[in-house]
């Protein structure tokens, strides 16, 4: 079938009231286009782990206060008196989430900060209290 055949039958749907099929299929094209675009999108968003991040860190004013972060996004901290504290953890970009598997007190708590891994020194600032901002040397 020739275009000018398609532009004809087209013109005769139109002056019988018809749907012009062109219109709906360019409007499912775009809708398409629209989809997967939204999906690459949504998949660049998702969770990462910064190898950056990954060893053993001790807060610079307590050496004894150690934040742990595994390859598998999985961590823990060190509390004073020896009690530990399971996590996960991802970055986005300069943002490191942590989701605390067990507070002391019991509750689970989503904490989120700004980070920066310059040489062996960690500096991760509060998202949620202002002039939170803490100073790691990494062990190891």
């Amino acid at each position: 079938m020739h275009i000018l055949e398609v532009k004809m039958k087209c013109k005769q749907c139109k002056q019988k009231g018809g749907i012009n099929i062109h219109k709906k299929i360019v409007t499912l094209l775009v809708l398409l286009v629209l989809a997967v675009g939204a999906l690459a999108l949504t998949g660049c968003s998702s969770d990462e782990h910064d190898e950056a991040l990954v060893g053993t860190w001790a807060y610079s004013n307590v050496p004894d206060f150690v934040l742990e972060f595994n390859a598998d996004g999985t961590g823990r901290r060190n509390w004073a008196g020896g009690v530990f504290e399971g996590y996960s953890w991802s970055t986005s970009g300069d943002r490191l989430n942590i989701n605390r598997d067990s507070a002391p007190s019991g509750e689970r708590r989503n904490e989120r900060w700004t980070y920066t891994v310059s040489g062996d020194t960690l500096t991760i600032q509060s998202q949620h209290e202002t002039h939170r901002t803490y100073v790691y040397i990494r062990v190891n």
